[in-house]
C-alpha cells in the first residue's frame, strides 16, 4: 500500500510594516509587499477622555476571555490600496484588534495586528508619548 503526502504549504514571513509611532495617527505611506507598491492608511478609533494627559497608553489587545465581558478602549482600522493598470483599488478595510493567531487576507497579502499600544498624544498629532504599533504583512502567493 503506498501513501501520497499532501503537500503542505508554508506559512508566510510576516514583514514589519513601516509604522512611525512618533508621527500618530491617522498616518499613510507606501510600502513594497513582493514586486506590488501598496498604499496603507491607518487610524485608532478610541472611546477615551480627552482630560486623559498625553503619556496616557491605551493597549488595544483583546482581554483574555474573562466572567464579565471587557472590551478594549478601541481598535486600529488599517486601508490598503494597490495600484493597478485601472487605477487605484482598496483591497482591505478593517478593524484590527490584536489576538494572537488571527490573520486577515486581503489578495495576495496576509496582515496581523502583534501590537497596538497608542498614546493619547499621538492621537491626530506627533510626539514621542510611547505609542507601540506592530503590523506584519507577507505575500501569500506570487
Amino acid at each position: 500500500m503506498t501513501t501520497s503526502a499532501v503537500p503542505t504549504v508554508p506559512a508566510p514571513e510576516f514583514d514589519r510594516l513601516p509604522v512611525e509611532p512618533d508621527e500618530g495617527l491617522p498616518q499613510a505611506f507606501s510600502c513594497p509587499v513582493g514586486a506590488t507598491v501598496y498604499d496603507f492608511g491607518l487610524y485608532a478609533e478610541l472611546d477615551a477622555p480627552d482630560s486623559d494627559p498625553p503619556e496616557t497608553l491605551y493597549d488595544l489587545t483583546a482581554p483574555a476571555p474573562a466572567p464579565t465581558a471587557v472590551t478594549p478602549p478601541g481598535y486600529l482600522v488599517l486601508r490598503v490600496v494597490r495600484q493597478g493598470a485601472a487605477g487605484p483599488r482598496t483591497v482591505f478595510l478593517r478593524k484590527l484588534v490584536v489576538e494572537p493567531e488571527l490573520v486577515h487576507t486581503a489578495g495576495q497579502l496576509a496582515i496581523r495586528l502583534l501590537t497596538a499600544k497608542v498614546a493619547r498624544g499621538n492621537l491626530n498629532g506627533p510626539g514621542h508619548y510611547g505609542t507601540e504599533i506592530v503590523i506584519g504583512v507577507a505575500q501569500r502567493w506570487a
